[in-house]
């Protein structure tokens, strides 16, 4: 079975790459998953801590901006957007039947608050968490 690819994408690669430690821990034969920014790509100390938290090292994610060739190549496309926050992403309509839509905040930008801040971290960290439980169900159903 060839192996499909499930991109991870958001502004600055926080959100995504926090959605492919989540994913690294799922076991979908034949299944990668990457992330990559948007519009820019960056670690925030934050999302590595948050993840540290659970025992999820992120570190080694190395953050790179999306390229068209790599939407090509992907089966899936996981959109993770704070949509009053962020600057839209905007698909190709080619790859739209890739495309999954995650509306999730920005912590970079929804607080100034050091404390504010982490702890939108933490919330995003768990949501995306039961974002990924979901997506397991679908590409587990799909592959049968």
């Amino acid at each position: 079975m060839a192996d499909r690819l499930i991109y991870f994408i958001s502004a600055n690669h926080e959100r995504s790459s926090i959605a492919e430690g989540w994913a690294s821990r799922l076991f979908i034969p034949g299944t990668v998953f990457k992330s990559a920014g948007w519009t820019d790509a960056k670690k925030n100390p934050f999302t590595l801590q948050a993840m540290q938290e659970i025992s999820i090292d992120i570190a080694s994610i190395t953050p790179y901006r999306i390229s068209e060739s790599d939407l090509r190549k992907a089966d899936v496309i996981v959109i993770i957007q704070d949509p009053e926050k962020d600057e839209a992403i905007s698909i190709h309509p080619s790859f739209s039947d890739k495309v999954i839509n995650w509306n999730i905040v920005n912590p970079a930008k929804r607080a100034d608050d050091p404390f504010a801040k982490w702890a939108m971290f933490q919330e995003i960290c768990d949501e995306i968490a039961l974002k990924i439980r979901e997506l397991e169900k679908d590409l587990s159903a799909s592959a049968v």
